[in-house]
């Protein structure tokens, strides 16, 4: 299975569960507004997942390199991590399938829900100082397609305009209002599961348009962090000397 495939496939799933509750809130007036926390639970579930269900797939594949190239030196970072015996030894006729589920045992008792944790995770596939979710993605996230002014709070012509001296700390700001608005909707989510949406004295105030840009930031945030992963991962494993074989091998 090519990288990723399952996870993004997951992904799209879950999502298309999430619209489904949120266009069929209307039809149960007794519980609309409820019906659309979870819908907006069900997206952020499926975000959770799929970063969740990407390292293992991530990670189970340059593990099974290591296996089928051991002379190749490997990074501390993976050469240390701590994975259960159980999940190693776990019978399977399926080729790299119980590294893989070591590896999702490492992530699978927390949440992927903050961009520090996404990077934490991920940035180790891609080359210093240019990972995922960092400056240096920006313009090509705003020129996207389904790219809406809200994610960025300004355009791409209006941050192409910036003068060049002021570039950097212009792209800063906006990964920073994009990441405000994704944490919110995060936190919209921790505070349906832990107080029933009601963090204060009152419950908070929720409406389908909403919830429908909710689902729509969290599909623009894995749809982009799925296409930089997708494309980083082989350069990931000739960086580390993989033969071509190799990296055929662990990368379908």
């Amino acid at each position: 299975m090519p990288i990723l495939i399952t996870a993004k496939a997951h992904f799209d799933t879950d999502l298309a569960r999430a619209r489904a509750l949120l266009n069929n809130a209307a039809l149960v007036p007794a519980c609309t507004d409820d019906m659309l926390r979870s819908a907006l639970m069900f997206a952020v579930g499926a975000c959770d997942a799929y970063f969740a269900d990407s390292y293992a797939d991530l990670i189970s594949r340059a593990l099974r390199a290591k296996e089928l190239e051991p002379a190749v030196a490997i990074p501390d970072r993976l050469g240390n991590l701590r994975m259960p015996v159980t999940a190693i030894l776990r019978p399977t006729t399926m080729l790299g399938w119980r590294w893989r589920m070591a590896a999702r045992e490492l992530v699978e008792k927390e949440n992927v829900l903050s961009f520090d944790q996404i990077r934490g995770l991920f940035n180790q596939f891609f080359q210093k100082g240019k990972g995922i979710l960092s400056r240096d993605r920006v313009l090509g996230w705003m020129t996207d397609p389904s790219a809406k002014h809200r994610h960025f709070g300004t355009s791409a012509a209006q941050l192409a305009a910036v003068p060049a001296a002021n570039q950097n700390a212009a792209k800063d700001k906006a990964m920073a209002h994009f990441e405000a608005k994704i944490s919110t909707i995060f936190q919209r989510r921790h505070d349906c599961i832990h107080c029933c949406d009601r963090p204060k004295v009152a419950v908070q105030t929720i409406n389908a348009v909403a919830v429908q840009k909710k689902i729509e930031d969290l599909e623009f945030l894995v749809n982009r962090c799925h296409a930089e992963l997708s494309a980083a991962f082989g350069p990931y494993l000739t960086s580390l000397g993989f033969s071509a074989g190799t990296r055929n091998q662990v990368m379908v």
